[in-house]
């Protein structure tokens, strides 16, 4: 009995190991197969990584001006536009009214509720 827990053991020990070798050796040969990965001297060198960092600052600030500048223009070439219908401009004002005084009237409904349930939390809090 003793003599068949020794042999499993020499077995499953010579398998672990041939595992291993065979892991080892696999490994060496996909080692070769890869390409060395190399670093350029721009990834490598933190004063270039520091400028690359100013020029993408300097470049996101030349467009958020141009994007400033072409919404100015787009806002003055709706202006125009506008300015130039002004019986639609009537109708867009009275819209506009009704749009607002539709707010407002939601705005009260809901300041009213917001009232209603500040008394009744009052109310539960001040019940023991």
């Amino acid at each position: 009995m003793l003599y068949l827990i020794g042999q499993i053991l020499v077995i499953v020990l010579v398998g672990t190991f041939a595992g291993l070798g065979l892991g080892w050796w696999s490994r060496g040969l996909m080692a070769d197969l890869r390409p060395p990965a190399t670093k350029s001297e721009e990834e490598t060198d933190p004063f270039g990584a520091r400028s690359r960092l100013e020029q993408c600052h300097r470049d996101n600030a030349a467009l958020r001006r141009d994007l400033r500048e072409t919404a100015d223009q787009l806002e003055q070439m709706q202006k125009a536009t506008e300015l130039t219908r002004e019986g639609d401009m009537v109708g867009r004002l009275q819209a506009a009214e009704v749009r607002v005084q539709a707010l407002l009237d939601d705005l009260q409904v809901r300041d009213d509720t917001i009232a209603v349930l500040e008394k009744e939390l009052d109310a539960l809090r001040a019940r023991p």
